[in-house]
């Protein structure tokens, strides 16, 4: 009788019901030389003590299959050359496989792009958000493993999960003991209905050569959000080397799971880019860049988070949080900013975005005073308001003035 197979991607265990033996497969190589091993796990349900042998095995090997059917059976007499013949040649199989074929046609139907937290997460995929030591990334990804945890809508945010999903949180930075206070601290002021738990691993390897363990993870607590703090010590090898960083992204996709991964920026100050090898940026789906303002012994700091790369969308639009620190281990309250307003980010946001904040406040302006409120070209702004006016985003009045909204009859006809 062929066993029960589950799992994918490296990590399996087959079941024989009527044996009542169950052996995980994990930890798969294959070497130069064709040889392909595994670690196995062998138990037995029948027994007072199921566990019956952890080993290294090579699944390509007859004399090896024998030698470990002949110590196994002295401790549960059954067909293990039977057994261990199947679990070879399966693994083998769905190893060499991979996933499996589709056919797609352009009469399928298609849905829209869903996401795990919009607009800063699309589900199943990875998101890098970077910006310098210190700026409080961390802390925000932190908020967003609360938010998709609790399936909770923060509106004076914005952020909403679409549902609740468990949260996998690796640390390559800090410790256990700094994650749960700020934890803490941040869901005081949240007013949350229940308690919010994260699955928290203080890791130490390269996410590549832990992969086979986290996969095990990933279906245990059935992850739906892997928070990765931070890309650096998560890679093996030097950064700027491209297989490094397609290193990384392929453990990333074995672990198949939407994933917000923390990075630090390019030491060159002009350019607003992802540390390390440009792949980094091409493999991600989505990237943000953080810009962060914190006054020298204030009690707050505030983040813009500025849509720089997207595979799957537009660019959306850049959004700013604060934080606000009451004592070292009071509570941690979070307040929506706009980035225009926060102070030496907002210098740096869209043109757009500045028009945007602008015009509300200020009443109507002609493009020249647009462009000395804000510091900018006047050619550049009168660019830009032609084409938000074409879009709808502003009203031209009679006498050249944009405004936020005006009556119809002070508008030019289009």
């Amino acid at each position: 009788m062929k066993p029960v197979v589950d799992g994918h991607a490296g990590v399996y265990r087959f079941h024989w019901e009527e044996e009542e033996v169950t052996i995980k497969v994990s930890r798969i190589r294959t070497d130069r030389s064709g040889n392909t091993t595994a670690e196995i796990k062998v138990e037995c349900s029948a027994l007072p003590n199921p566990h019956l042998h952890l080993a290294r095995l090579n699944l390509t090997s007859s004399i090896a299959r024998k030698r470990l059917a002949e110590q196994l059976f002295e401790l549960y007499p059954v067909e293990w050359g039977r057994i261990l013949e199947q679990l070879c040649c399966l693994t083998l199989r769905l190893e060499r496989e991979g996933e499996p074929w589709l056919s797609l046609t352009s009469e399928d139907q298609v849905e829209p792009i869903k996401y795990l937290l919009p607009p800063l997460l699309p589900k199943g995929e990875p998101t890098v958000v970077y910006g310098p030591g210190g700026s409080g990334k961390s802390l925000f990804a932190l908020l967003v493993g609360v938010l998709v945890a609790t399936g909770t809508l923060n509106q004076s945010l914005n952020l909403s999960a679409d549902e609740a999903a468990s949260v996998l949180y690796l640390d390559w930075e800090t410790s256990a003991s700094e994650i749960r206070r700020r934890l803490k601290r941040l869901t005081k002021r949240l007013g949350l209905e229940t308690p919010v738990t994260l699955h928290y691993r203080r890791c130490v390897q390269p996410l590549a050569d832990d992969v086979e363990a986290l996969q095990e993870a990933v279906q245990e607590f059935e992850a739906g959000l892997l928070i990765i703090d931070s890309l650096g010590p998560a890679c093996s090898g030097d950064l700027t080397v491209p297989e490094t960083a397609m290193s990384f992204f392929r453990a990333l996709r074995r672990l198949n799971c939407t994933a917000l991964v923390i990075a630090h920026p390019a030491t060159n100050a002009e350019t607003k880019t992802i540390f390390g090898s440009v792949f980094y940026t091409h493999l991600a789906r989505s990237v943000w860049e953080v810009q962060t303002y914190q006054d020298v012994g204030g009690d707050s700091i505030s983040l813009g988070l500025f849509h720089r790369k997207s595979n799957l969308s537009r660019l959306q639009r850049p959004f700013g949080v604060e934080f606000i620190f009451e004592d070292d281990l009071g509570p941690i309250k979070v307040f929506p900013r706009d980035v225009v307003d926060i102070p030496a980010v907002g210098e740096k946001a869209p043109v757009r975005e500045r028009i945007i904040a602008l015009l509300p406040r200020s009443g109507p302006l002609k493009p020249k005073e647009v462009a000395k409120r804000l510091g900018a070209y006047e050619g550049t702004v009168r660019k830009e308001l032609k084409r938000m006016r074409d879009r709808g985003l502003v009203a031209q009045l009679n006498d050249g003035r944009y405004a936020a909204q005006a009556p119809k009859e002070e508008m030019v006809p289009l």
